[in-house]
């Protein structure tokens, strides 16, 4: 079992393993540097990018230019990137200014700050939006980007179209932009109050026409927008699971009082079945709703949902165990408990490793991550505790038998007090690490 863990937890490292963008190394060649199983590194596409640069223009040289990131197809998504402002030499020069750090983070690359950026997470993505700020001096440069779709497949030496930093004085047409609308065709003159755009051939009989002004700003809401509500909902399906890995302990805490405590009580065995079955329902609802959660906030996170689909499969094989009409004087009935605490531990070590990766995804705060460290090493030691407990259950009631009934009785209740004391105070504790990781969660702003 330890070992099918192991297995596993390694191949969510490695799914992980290029997601943070960290990539100082390829601010030479903008490349990703992926190395092919013949230790040799995969070579870019040369075919037509399905991804493409655009960048608007600023009214002023000392405005920031806004570049674009996006797909020609909204189907077809890149999940890393990396984008620099070339000068004729190949230098990169200027400072990006990041718009979605949930998305994006900076780089420094040839000794200049904050000279590129690439991706934050590995997640697919289609459309994206950097500032830039040009340096003092007045400079000819290409944005220049590397998009990566697959870990095998990228495509290199993108530029963006139509794009220059220095205003070149032009006799040609002119655009500007007024508070209204004028036309003006002869002698008449027609008036509007909707904010446009008036473009003007600057010939002797002026011409102008005018183009209605368009609503980036407007899209560049809604995009945001629509990825701050993606993020929320990957971390309300993060939360869920947070609230089932808090079920999943107080489902094992109820079995041990009602087994230990209140043995061969029948009020302590239909409460025991009863408490189960509740516990488990309400986690496959949770899970239920955290896959559909992670599946609604598109790009779909395959790893978080196979993880939460595990569970909810190791949740099923439970319930059904505690389902079994086995009387308490069946040869069964012990084997069936212990199987329910196995997979109970099984169910919990999923949870938290969705709990893992939800956290290392969405929030980079170290006091996060180090209360998720000690909740697993809290979890571990109650397993340990489970384990011993299950396992000596018979050695530590049996020794009230000796003596007279007054020593086994006190005996008894000694064994019982130690056996709740142990479980209330395993179960407060996952209740206040759940309580601060759910809170954290939700109160975590990526830098």
């Amino acid at each position: 079992m330890w070992l099918w863990i192991l297995i596993g937890l390694n191949i969510i490292a490695k799914v992980h393993g290029f997601a943070s963008g960290n990539i100082q190394n390829s601010c030479d060649d903008m490349s990703p540097h992926h190395a092919r199983p013949d230790g040799l590194f995969y070579d870019p596409q040369n075919t037509v990018p399905p991804f493409e640069l655009s960048c608007d223009k600023p009214g002023n040289k000392e405005d920031p230019i806004t570049v674009v990131l996006k797909s020609k197809q909204p189907a077809t998504q890149f999940r890393g990137f990396m984008l620099q402002a070339l000068e004729t030499s190949g230098r990169p020069v200027g400072k990006f200014i990041l718009l979605d750090p949930s998305m994006t983070r900076l780089l420094s690359c040839v000794g200049s700050e904050d000279s590129a950026v690439s991706h934050k997470n590995n997640r697919g993505k289609s459309w994206l939006q950097v500032n830039w700020m040009a340096p003092g001096a007045d400079v000819n440069i290409t944005f220049r980007a590397t998009f990566l779709q697959t870990f095998d497949t990228f495509w290199k030496s993108v530029d963006a179209k139509d794009c220059t930093t220095t205003p070149t004085p032009t006799t040609q047409p002119t655009t500007s932009t007024v508070p209204s609308t004028i036309i003006s065709t002869g002698p008449s003159t027609t008036i509007s109050t909707v904010p446009s755009t008036t473009i003007c051939t600057g010939q002797s009989n002026t011409t102008c026409t005018t183009k209605p002004k368009t609503t980036e700003a407007s899209m560049t809401t809604k995009q945001v927008v629509n990825s701050r509500s993606r993020e929320v909902m990957e971390r309300a399906g993060t939360v869920a699971i947070i609230s089932v890995s808090f079920l999943v302990v107080l489902k094992m805490a109820l079995s041990s009082i009602c087994i230990t405590a209140l043995h061969n009580s029948l009020f302590s065995r239909c409460l025991n079945k009863v408490s189960q079955i509740s516990c488990s329902l309400l986690c496959a609802a949770l899970e239920i709703s955290a896959v559909i959660l992670f599946c609604v906030a598109e790009p779909v996170q395959v790893t978080l949902v196979a993880l939460v689909c595990v569970a909810i499969v190791i949740n099923f094989i439970e319930l059904v165990i505690v389902c079994l009409p086995i009387e308490p004087s069946h040869e069964l009935k012990e084997i069936c408990e212990h199987a329910v605490k196995v997979c109970s531990v099984i169910h919990q070590i999923f949870t938290i490793a969705v709990i893992f990766v939800g956290v290392s995804d969405k929030c980079r705060k170290d006091w996060l991550l180090k209360v998720m460290v000690t909740f697993t090493v809290f979890f571990v030691l109650y397993a340990i505790w489970l384990f011993v407990s299950s396992t000596q259950r018979k050695a530590i009631l049996g020794r009230s038998k000796l003596g007279g009934l007054q020593n086994r009785e006190r005996g008894k209740l000694r064994a019982q007090v130690i056996v709740i004391a142990v479980s209330v105070i395993f179960t407060v504790g996952n209740l206040c690490f759940a309580v601060a990781v759910a809170v954290g969660m939700f109160g975590c702003h990526q830098e």
